[in-house]
């Protein structure tokens, strides 16, 4: 525990470096601002607790238990350091401050504290590291060396390399809790020429774990230490939660490492405390002694860590490339055997994620010939081979696809962990309510799943503003932040949003690409509401629209239609492109209801004008409706207007029973609607047409409309064909509204009538 002379002792070294800061922290110890714990405090604290702690200002100050242990007194003058830097910005703000942002005021504070403990450690020393005030730079992917890419376990981007010493990276670790690393331990690694054996885990700009390696070379038995690990960890009572699989991302790129550039190395080894053992265990780490564990063949998360970090775009260098088939080889092998449990499952995964590679062939094509050489032994080989097959990324000598029968699917899983554990009606059984329509036997083998990467941030900036993609990325972490009345988002959902618009991005490849004339991304979160700056309607980004500026900037399409068949009008898209003449945007959505846009009179602006369409539809609204607005509206639009792609915001939220969309829609109108707009595309541009997941909140309605859906997009007949026959036959009779949207806009379009 932490005592009075401890406390002592380390502002008495503080005074040595820096008298002002020294005699501040004397009074504040004097006056007993600073103090230690109580014995209550001391009694509870031997019953578990991160580490030790103290009391400034009356707040709990923790101290990692490992680090004050290893390093004395050291680790608690940071901490006083720290604290002294936060009180003084705290009084000179108070004075100003009156109301405002109370996280913004808290970040400020924090770093200021971490501005004062980097000041005071670099006064320690008698020469300063050359580049200390260049940002934090990442190295190029392509270029070679000890850096590789993969992602946390939340589908987070993340980057394996060496920690460069700069000032951005010494104020992340001064504001932040990483057991055994401090400014000091850094600082004391690049004096003692060991610096270059740290290496960090950065996803966003951010460090989010720390790892020190040792080598021990020998002639014969050559091994590799890794001497401390550490994640960060959010301060005392932060409602932050910190990133999951940072530990298994570390181990992954000391993996990675070793077979690389070390492949002398004869195994890795670490000295780890009592209350990782478990974690060492599951790893894969064979336990030699008392916490002191070694690694030669990997397991369970690390090994699907290994397989994500391994598909990188640069060839395979070392020993990396044989030591994964052999990963291989074994997972293979243990799915042969009739046990199951954690080492199965860890199997599976590990298989699946090399059959989804994305730039490298090896693992799918190793792990591909292994299920077939051993599909009757191996349960899930049907299933695995199936994915491999339908992921585009190995093919079966003999098969082809057909590009004019397949259809492209995005349907990660990672959408899931937007709003997981969250009661929302946008939740994460809207998504697996799809994959089970998607899993029906009827269409099996008739879809091909598509690998996808998040969009970059450059990217976003098509449609959105840079202060709202910022605003969204600060809620990176957050267990839950609110965006407005009816959108939040939790820790993944930034990450999840990219990584939706990156698959759509992804379609529109496959499609332009040729692999495909139509395709659905079955993506989370829905996008239409999202305006340029700011979240609406359960949307963060707008995924149609960034869909159709990337088909302009990347594949040069010059037309581009969009259909948004939702209860609700897509606003945001609207917003996108109301003065592009590019872009025809045309809506069906019930009118009045939310968000309130979507008049017969929004018909754009400027150069746009007659370029949006919006069809206002009255509640109840069914299959005969929504086949007339096709007939009479939609379909001489594009006839006009001829596209060179068609997009489609799809929302399931018109199902007869959806308990916000207030509309009377069954299955069989959805695949009557789908048929129909594939015919159009058919007649327009080629068949190139691609659906976007927007909204729909009954579980049972996405399930079964859904079907209907793929059914008609995969081109399978459902006996259907004479009910939605007698749809197409034109009525004499033209409902008010259609009537309406006519007379205004058969100015722009004579082929309204």
């Amino acid at each position: 525990m932490i005592k009075r002379e401890h406390l002592k002792m380390a502002i008495d070294a503080i005074y040595a470096i820096d008298r002002e800061s020294g005699y501040g922290l004397r009074e504040l110890f004097d006056a007993a601002r600073i103090s230690v714990p109580t014995a209550e405090d001391t009694h509870a604290q031997g019953s578990g607790g991160w580490g030790f702690h103290y009391y400034f200002e009356g707040q709990r100050v923790d101290i990692p238990k490992t680090a004050f242990v290893a390093e004395g007194i050291a680790t608690l003058e940071q901490s006083l350091v720290l604290k002294w830097g936060e009180l003084r910005k705290k009084h000179f703000m108070a004075a100003d401050w009156v109301s405002g942002n109370v996280h913004q005021l808290a970040g400020n504070i924090r770093r200021a504290g971490a501005e004062s403990v980097v000041d005071h450690e670099l006064r320690r020393l008698t020469a300063w590291p050359v580049g200390l005030d260049e940002p934090l730079r990442m190295p190029d992917p392509q270029s070679f060396g000890p850096h590789f890419s993969g992602h946390l376990s939340g589908g987070q981007p993340a980057r394996f390399m060496p920690l460069p010493l700069s000032r951005a990276a010494l104020l992340q670790v001064a504001g932040q809790r990483f057991e055994f690393f401090d400014v000091r331990f850094l600082l004391r690694s690049w004096s003692d020429g060991t610096l270059p054996w740290i290496f960090a885990c950065i996803s966003q700009q951010q460090i989010l774990g720390l790892v020190k390696l040792q080598l021990h070379r020998h002639a014969v038995n050559s091994r590799l230490e890794v001497n401390y690990i550490a994640r960060r960890m959010p301060p005392h009572h932060d409602t932050e939660a910190p990133p999951k699989g940072v530990g298994t991302f570390l181990l992954a790129g000391v993996w990675m490492l070793w077979n690389a550039f070390y492949p002398h190395v004869r195994h890795i080894f670490l000295d780890g405390e009592v209350g990782a053992r478990q974690f060492y265990l599951d790893c894969g780490f064979r336990e030699q002694r008392r916490c002191r564990y070694l690694l030669q063949t990997p397991g369970g998360y690390l090994l699907t860590a290994i397989a994500d970090m391994a598909d990188d775009s640069r060839s395979p260098v070392g020993r990396v490339r044989p030591r994964l088939e052999a990963l291989i080889g074994a997972s293979i092998k243990r799915l042969r055997s009739v046990a199951g449990g954690r080492g199965r499952e860890s199997a599976l995964r590990f298989i699946t994620r090399c059959l989804m590679s994305r730039y490298q062939p090896y693992p799918a094509t190793t792990a591909l010939v292994l299920l077939l050489k051993y599909r009757t032994r191996v349960p899930e080989a049907a299933a695995l081979i199936d994915l491999a097959t339908r992921t585009g990324k190995v093919r079966i000598a003999g098969e082809t696809p057909d590009s004019q029968t397949t259809v492209l699917v995005v349907n990660d899983p990672r959408f899931a962990l937007h709003l997981q554990k969250v009661f929302h009606l946008e939740s994460p059984k809207r998504f697996e309510a799809f994959n089970r329509a998607l899993a029906n036997p009827s269409i099996a083998g008739r879809w091909h799943a598509l690998t996808i990467e998040p969009a970059e941030r450059e990217q976003l900036l098509w449609v959105h503003t840079a202060g709202y993609v910022d605003r969204l990325e600060k809620t990176s972490g957050r267990q839950l932040v609110t965006l407005d009345m009816d959108t939040q988002t939790t820790e993944h959902s930034w990450e999840v949003a990219c990584l939706a618009v990156g698959g759509v991005f992804g379609l529109m490849d496959g499609i332009c690409g040729g692999r495909a004339l139509r395709g659905i991304a079955a993506v989370r979160p829905p996008g239409h509401h999202a305006e340029p700056d700011r979240a609406m309607g359960f949307c963060l980004l707008n995924n149609v629209a960034l869909a159709a500026r990337y088909l302009q900037k990347v594949h040069g399409v010059g037309r581009i239609m969009i259909v948004d068949l939702d209860a609700h009008h897509g606003n945001g898209t609207q917003a996108v492109f109301y003065d592009d003449d590019s872009v025809l945007f045309v809506s069906t959505h019930r009118f009045p209801a939310y968000p309130g846009t979507g008049n017969v009179g929004e018909v754009g602006g400027g150069r746009g004008r007659g370029f949006t369409v919006n069809i206002p539809m009255d509640r109840g609204a069914g299959d005969r409706d929504f086949a007339t607005v096709t007939q009479r509206i939609i379909e001489p639009l594009a006839h006009g207007f001829r596209p060179e792609f068609i997009l489609v915001s799809l929302g399931f939220d018109l199902y007869q029973h959806d308990r916000l969309g207030g509309m009377r829609v069954t299955p069989e109108g959805y695949g009557m609607l789908t048929a129909r707009l594939i015919q159009m595309a058919d007649r327009e541009c080629r068949g190139r047409i691609a659906f976007v997941l927007e909204g729909g909140y009954s579980v049972k309605g996405i399930e079964a409309c859904g079907l209907k859906f793929i059914q008609q997009l995969c081109k399978i007949e459902t006996g259907d064909s004479d009910r939605s026959g007698s749809w197409s036959q034109r009525s004499p009779f033209v409902p008010s509204t259609i009537s309406k949207v006519i007379d205004v806009h058969k100015v722009f379009w004579p082929q309204l009538v």
